[in-house]
């Protein structure tokens, strides 16, 4: 039996690292890079509505009409044959054009509780099918906490989750366009005539375990978004000034973050920094 309303938690990740690799036959880039789940979130509550369509109100920050969440419903509800509508009423936390993933985590959050919702019972490989066509990194937020990600954001690959640290993130009100950093970036790798390098989980694990202060990974969107826009390298020095052990951009920015060994320095740097930067938050590393 269906029920008749759901309501959803869509976690943000963060890209402990990320490198980006070749341009492929079909456009898009491979990657590598370890996603992981914080604990900042949008929330959805669906329920069912009249006809076919997803009416999504979002109060606190408006949307196009093609969304991911329309394009999550059109994908599921072709896929199982419905002929229902769902209105959702969202909150977004989680700013658009930030490298947190707000949209992607958004539609799986949607698919999985539309399963629910109506009952279907798609199994998760079948979701996780759905979810890529609704995005290359949509898969990741069905899937496992933490992951090394690869392919253009499809493949992934569970990693033990950290949950040692505890973390800050800065938004520094710059909406990034991720086609607009990936065209710099090739630009710029032309000019230098550099290019990515494939890695290996193992090798990728094991950076993964050691302290954070021997961490060496990287964002290759930093520098070039940072040029563009220099409240990044100044967001991150901040953090680092703060006393975080790691601090990078995530994903194609703009929002940076910054990992602290104590809950008590990062609950001091919280509170200085949040004079600075009008858009700062704690958060912690999801093992779930």
């Amino acid at each position: 039996m269906s029920a008749e309303a759901i309501s959803l938690c869509a976690y943000a990740k963060i890209n402990l690292h990320l490198k980006v690799l070749g341009k492929r036959a079909d456009g898009f880039h491979n990657l590598a890079s370890i996603f992981q789940r914080i604990s900042v979130a949008d929330y959805l509550s669906v329920e069912e509505f009249d006809d076919g369509n997803c009416l999504v109100e979002s109060p606190m920050m408006s949307l196009p009409q093609d969304n991911t969440l329309t394009r999550a419903w059109e994908c599921f509800r072709y896929a199982v044959g419905l002929d229902k509508g769902i209105r959702v009423r969202l909150i977004k936390n989680i700013p658009a054009g930030s490298g947190l993933g707000g949209g992607s985590s958004d539609a799986a959050a949607l698919l999985r509780g539309v399963n629910q919702l109506f009952d279907v019972r798609l199994s998760d490989d079948e979701l996780q099918r759905l979810a890529l066509q609704v995005g290359s990194d949509v898969p990741f937020f069905l899937g496992p906490a933490a992951a090394f990600v690869t392919g253009r954001g499809e493949f992934f690959k569970a990693l033990q989750p950290r949950t040692d640290c505890f973390g800050i993130l800065i938004w520094v009100g710059v909406q990034s366009s991720t086609p607009d950093a990936y065209r710099m970036l090739d630009a710029q790798r032309m000019h230098l005539q550099t290019g990515g390098v494939a890695e290996d989980f193992e090798d990728i694990a094991a950076q993964y375990r050691v302290p954070l202060a021997a961490w060496q990974f990287v964002n290759d969107f930093q520098s070039v978004l940072a040029e563009q826009h220099p409240v990044i390298a100044e967001a991150v020095a901040d953090l680092y000034g703060q006393g975080a052990v790691f601090a990078r951009m995530s994903g194609s920015g703009s929002a940076v973050f910054g990992l602290f060994d104590t809950e008590k320095t990062a609950a001091d740097a919280v509170c200085l920094l949040k004079k600075k930067w009008k858009w700062c938050k704690p958060f912690i590393l999801l093992a779930l």
